[in-house]
């Protein structure tokens, strides 16, 4: 038996090593610890050889998951009723990588996951361009994305490895929660010479 509890992985930006100017860790390091301890004792509950202390455990976390998320919710609601000081205030909050993450998790990320995808998407558009290339969304089923990087830099034989890295990381920073997705290039393959 394994728990089902539904943890989206960490933003890449909790991956990198974060300091503050006197070379403390940031609260984006923090999190990201916190984050990686969290997964380590899933994983070793997910071991522990006594089934119904698996389970115990799992419907422990699954509890105190629903609390936080419930608790979430209510000061989400309230920061909403505020109106337009309210709008800041979830502007400013959903810069937060950590923030971002907690309502990721428990379902409550106020922005769509299309609406994070086009906004990757449009965010990287600038610089594929200036590369002689674009991007498109062909389609998003299941949370699985499908992307098409158009055209390449003729100039640089590494230039769709590089637009597709670009590409990743956009989407990875702002749709962690993406099930998947899948770049296709139309870029035509090479012909081979028939002999």
């Amino acid at each position: 038996m394994s728990l089902d509890l539904k943890i989206q992985p960490a933003p890449p930006q909790f991956t990198e090593c974060v300091s503050t100017a006197n070379g403390e860790p940031s609260a984006a390091t923090d999190s990201r610890e916190m984050g990686k301890r969290l997964q380590e004792l899933i994983e070793q509950i997910q071991t522990q050889p006594n089934p119904a202390a698996r389970v115990l455990l799992q419907e422990c976390l699954q509890s105190l998951l629903a609390f936080y998320g419930e608790g979430l919710s209510r000061i989400f609601n309230q920061i909403h009723a505020a109106g337009a000081e309210g709008d800041k205030i979830v502007d400013r909050l959903l810069k937060d990588p950590a923030v971002n993450g907690l309502l990721l998790i428990h379902g409550l990320h106020p922005i769509p996951l299309e609406t994070r995808l086009h906004g990757a998407l449009e965010k990287v558009r600038p610089y594929m361009q200036s590369h002689g290339g674009n991007i498109e969304l062909l389609r998003l089923e299941n949370d699985v994305a499908q992307i098409r990087l158009q055209g390449t830099c003729k100039t640089c034989p590494s230039s769709t490895i590089t637009l597709e890295l670009a590409v990743r990381r956009a989407v990875e920073e702002a749709c962690p929660d993406l099930a998947g997705f899948e770049v296709l290039s139309d870029t035509p393959e090479p012909a081979v010479a028939e002999k």
